[in-house]
């Protein structure tokens, strides 16, 4: 570290330039900012549910569904409701990418033996015929007025292909009109992605800076030197900013997951920093004038400590690559680089910064001086610190079989949402907001939708589908066939002689069958209220049971179901890699087998504590609380390992095991508090973002801070005290500093 040190020190200038340099790159990338907010960017393109789905959708030219939701105290069948919603459906339909629209509105009547264009003139003159036709003979009015009549859907169907942004944005534009009679909202995967485009935006914008400011307050508390506590933060912020280059050049978009990453490269990366200009200000203190050797004694004591804090943190990140969640596996290798990018930069470019600006002559002394003489009482409570993690251990351990695997998008929203609230009354009053599609096996012989025999067993299944719970209705080519015939004869049957039907929708010109009929197949819509496991279990199970009728059914809540496989999956496999590589790279630097148990315990004792938590606060297990156990892992492993090479520091001198951890506590202590509370506090920012999701995430985080820095500072040196005191272990391995009176005075004050 000498030699890094020196170096760092008469290039000083060249490093600073190369930093500004790369930073005004990373800069220049703004212009490709771009988010994906699509729900199937979240897994890989080899996904089978995830193709099975889109291909589906592309061989039925069949788009998402947005709806449209219209209220109104009073019932929507009145001559002048019926207009207006003639009109806004009207409008609707007008709006480029749409292709189809429906409502409880049809587009033509039967009337007196034929079809009959449905207008506001038609309206206005046969209101009796079309309110009679709509109650009863119209087949999509259950689809789409609620019971009570206050309430119904236009359903709206995107082309394929169509990016979706542009048609939510016209229909949200529509729905705002201040001359609209009815209160209208929006419903839908195409209206969900919207808001969460609109939402990881906001977070981007704010949280951040915010969280900075928290951060920056708490530091400069601790530090009590504002230019210090500002260089301090370099490191952080030149990370967040080279690694948003690097999403950004590299041509990725920004979603839900890898957009967070620059913000957990600001929660690690912001203790080196810290960890450096603490002990810098130690060093002044204690007597270091000159300032190549402020730079050099600092780098000896702090700089090992950085370089194996920033592997580990990269380690434990790069173990969420190995997962099938491709936005998962992006976040894993973008937060590495970023981390590692936090680790050079406070190991390279901050000590040549402050080794280029006069050392403070007086630096006060520390608010933290408090907290560590607390810190150090605690650490001697052997047994109650020891009874205390192990209630932890044993409350997690309890708890965690309780945890629940849910990846359902709409617990991605805050209940008070306009999402969630909207989604809820089309579910209530509709079915859900996102339907199922299925597929009916049809062979050669029954490619023609109108042969009678094969359609009742088709419509047989239907009715059998429909008795599974929270399945509310399942549609069909067939139910329409039927229901047309109900319109037209009366008769709620499905016809016997095809031909003459077939006459009748030819003349209605039902340009929407080519949506319902392939050359192997026919379309199924399913429409379902909140679909649990248990229900698509059994929902697969049917599909099973009936194989020869029903070739597949899917849709976005059976793609989330599969979700929840892959964060088990990721969750196990992250977890396993983390902690193996982890123990490996400790062993590689320290070469001790009970050092690196000693930094791994405190580690596994958060991640137990974090599940446990998990379970007992009924906070879900989903895509994004999953990679946290990797976050939890980085920083835990930067305290354990400030700790231990703290003591192993005290130890080279020939310091007792109760002095060496006292004076590792005295050092570092503070710089893991400052730490910990200023990332808590920064972290709780996250409970003012618009989504469930962060809000979740931040809880997480704020817990993983305190128990990973108490696991550290009082676990850690339990393990240590209760050891026999013998000849230091770590003669090669850990840094090297020349014995000096201000240090020894230092390491001797609090004993």
């Amino acid at each position: 570290m000498e030699k890094i040190a020196n170096f760092v020190y008469d290039k000083a200038k060249w490093i600073i330039l190369f930093t500004s340099i790369l930073s005004i790159v990373a800069l220049a990338s703004t212009f490709r900012f771009e988010l994906d907010p699509d729900f199937m960017s979240l897994f890989s393109q080899g996904n089978p549910e995830a193709k099975i789905y889109a291909d589906l959708n592309n061989k039925y030219q069949s788009g998402e569904p947005v709806s449209v939701l219209i209220e109104q105290e009073a019932s929507l069948l009145t001559r002048n409701s019926l207009i207006e919603v003639f009109k806004l459906q009207e409008k609707v339909r007008s709006i480029t990418g749409i292709s189809q629209v429906q409502s409880y509105i049809p587009s033509e009547v039967w009337v007196e033996g034929q079809f009959v264009r449905v207008d506001e003139e038609f309206i206005n003159n046969n209101y009796v015929i079309l309110v009679n036709f709509i109650e009863d003979r119209y087949y999509f009015a259950d689809e789409s007025l609620s019971k009570d009549g206050t309430k119904g859907i236009i359903t709206a169907i995107l082309m394929p292909e169509v990016p979706s942004k542009e048609v939510v944005e016209s229909l949200q534009s529509l729905v705002g009109e201040e001359e609209n009679s009815f209160q209208l909202a929006l419903a839908g995967d195409a209206v969900m992605k919207e808001t969460l485009r609109h939402s990881i935006i906001t977070v981007l914008l704010y949280i951040p800076p915010f969280a900075v400011g928290l951060i920056l307050l708490v530091f400069i508390a601790v530090i009590r030197n504002l230019k210090l506590t500002i260089l301090a933060m370099l490191p952080a912020a030149f990370a967040i900013m080279w690694s948003y280059g690097t999403i950004l050049w590299s041509g990725q978009k920004l979603n839900l997951v890898t957009s967070a990453a620059p913000i957990f490269i600001l929660v690690l990366g912001t203790v080196y920093g810290l960890h450096y200009v603490s002990h810098f200000i130690d060093n002044v203190r204690n007597g270091y004038a000159n300032r190549r050797d402020l730079t050099v004694n600092t780098m000896r004591m702090v700089g090992m400590p950085l370089l194996l804090a920033t592997i580990t943190t990269m380690v434990g990140f790069a173990s969420l690559t190995w997962t099938e969640m491709m936005p998962v596996r992006n976040l894993g290798m973008f937060a590495t680089i970023g981390i590692g990018y936090a680790g050079f930069l406070a190991l390279i470019f901050l000590p040549a910064v402050i080794s280029r600006i006069k050392p403070p002559t007086i630096v006060s002394e520390t608010e933290y001086t408090r907290l560590t003489k607390i810190v150090i009482a605690a650490s001697r409570q052997r047994v109650l610190v020891a009874v205390i993690f192990v209630a932890i251990v044993g409350a997690s351990a309890f708890f965690v079989p309780k945890i629940e695997i849910v990846s359902d998008h709409l617990m991605w929203f805050k209940e008070d949402s306009d999402a969630k609230q909207v989604y809820n009354k089309v579910a209530d009053n509709f079915g859900g907001a996102f339907p199922l599609t299925g597929e009916i096996i049809a062979d050669q012989d029954q490619a023609n939708p109108f042969d009678a025999q094969f359609a009742n067993s088709v419509l047989q299944m239907e009715r059998e589908l429909e008795g599974l719970p929270s399945i509310k209705s399942a549609f069909s080519v067939f139910d329409l066939v039927k229901t047309f015939n109900e319109m037209i004869t009366g008769q709620d049957v499905y016809p016997e002689d095809p031909m003459i039907l077939q006459e009748y929708i030819s003349e209605a010109n039902l340009k929407e069958l080519d949506t319902w009929v392939s050359s192997d197949g026919y379309r199924m819509l399913i429409r379902t209220g909140e679909l649990s496991t248990h229900d698509i279990a059994r929902l697969e199970g049917f599909v099973e049971e009936n194989n020869e009728t029903i070739r597949l059914i899917t849709g976005i809540p059976i793609i989330f179901e599969d979700m929840n496989k892959l964060v088990t999956q990721s969750q196990i496999r992250s977890l396993a890699l983390a902690f193996g590589l982890i123990l490996l790279v400790l062993l590689v630097f320290l070469r001790k087998l009970g050092a690196a148990l000693a930094g791994l315990l405190p580690i596994m004792i958060t991640v137990l504590g974090i599940l446990g938590f998990l379970a007992l606060s009924g906070i879900n297990l989903h895509i994004v609380t999953a990679v946290l156990s990797a976050i939890c892992i980085g920083v835990g492993i930067d305290y354990c390992i400030h700790v231990l090479s703290g003591i192993y520091y005290y130890r080279e001198r020939g310091l007792s095991n109760r002095q060496s951890v006292n004076a590792a506590l005295s050092v570092v202590s503070g710089p893991v508090l400052a730490n910990a509370l200023g990332i808590t506090l920064g972290i709780y920012t996250l409970f003012f973002a618009p989504l469930k999701l962060y809000t979740d995430a931040g809880a997480v985080l704020c817990l993983a801070m305190l128990l990973s820095a108490m696991g550290a500072l009082l676990l850690i040196p339990v393990f240590y005290t209760l050891r026999r005191e013998g000849a230091p272990g770590l003669n090669n391995n850990m840094p090297h500093t020349h014995e000096t009176e201000a240090d020894l005075k230092h390491s001797n004050t609090i004993n």
